[in-house]
């Protein structure tokens, strides 16, 4: 798993959530405390206010304020899988903090924001974070819900049934999902086809338009000839159904291009 792409799908979700300060990039993060409030809108209760209050606001560039924090919040939800939601993350890697707090580090962050989102879809309300993960453009959705799996594999379950729950609905989430990529991909090449198919009618088009031209110029001719009734009607008769014909074609033409868009 590329962790830079997932560290973006990441934040692209917390932007989804009320929060009192906007998220603009990995900056925003790095000293814990929008981290904080996205926990506290998943699980007021765990997450309180009074916990809430012992996240620092004032760490500005101090990153062993922000270490502090982010040490706070990794600490709470480890208590949260293991109080809470009676999983463990023991086969889990955990985020180098440090290197959140000094560099902003995105792989490292990657893996702090996926235990958020693992506490999120594990929650007493996490079908209404699935949902919403679904609101989330196609390829998003699929980062999160191989970042989901990626971290539900690693956790030792202790309410089977309420794992297979889970289980079940991320399964099928994924199903829809591969379903609506394998639908848009089908509907790409499809207008691709389509786009060529217009792009030769075009062509034709341009043909047809220059010879009809063409004859309408060999027939004004004969019709303004001195000695019009020397040429043989035949001749002109022919001229005429050709250039009927002609325009006939270009309609075609133009029909077909309209019902292909």
């Amino acid at each position: 798993m590329d962790r830079r792409i997932l560290c973006d799908s990441l934040i692209k979700w917390m932007k989804t959530f009320d929060l009192n300060r906007t998220i603009n990039g990995v900056g925003d993060l790095s000293d814990g405390v929008l981290i904080g409030m996205c926990l506290k809108n998943i699980d007021s209760n765990h997450f309180n206010d009074v916990w809430l209050q012992k996240i620092r606001t004032d760490s500005g560039d101090n990153y062993r304020i922000k270490a502090n924090n982010l040490k706070k919040i990794l600490k709470n939800i480890t208590d949260y899988y293991s109080e809470i939601l009676g999983q463990s993350l023991v086969d889990f890697q955990m985020p180098d903090l440090n290197m959140i707090a000094e560099t902003t580090d995105e792989t490292e962050l990657s893996r702090l924001l996926q235990l958020v989102l693992g506490c999120a879809v594990s929650c007493d309300r996490k079908q209404f974070y699935i949902e919403h993960i679904m609101l989330l453009e196609e390829s998003v959705q699929h980062v999160l819900m191989n970042a989901i799996q990626e971290l539900m594999v690693k956790e030792i379950r202790k309410n089977n049934e309420e794992y297979s729950e889970l289980g079940d609905q991320l399964k099928h989430a994924l199903e829809e999902l591969n379903r609506v990529v394998e639908a848009k991909e089908e509907i790409e090449h499809r207008c691709r086809e389509l786009d060529l198919q217009i792009s030769t009618l075009q062509d034709d088009k341009v043909g047809l338009i220059q010879e009809t031209s063409r004859l309408n110029e060999r027939l004004q001719q004969y019709e303004n000839a001195e000695d019009a009734e020397s040429i043989p009607r035949s001749r002109y008769k022919t001229l005429q159904e050709r250039i009927q014909s002609q325009q006939e074609e270009v309609f075609k033409l133009e029909t077909s291009k309209y019902f292909s868009h």
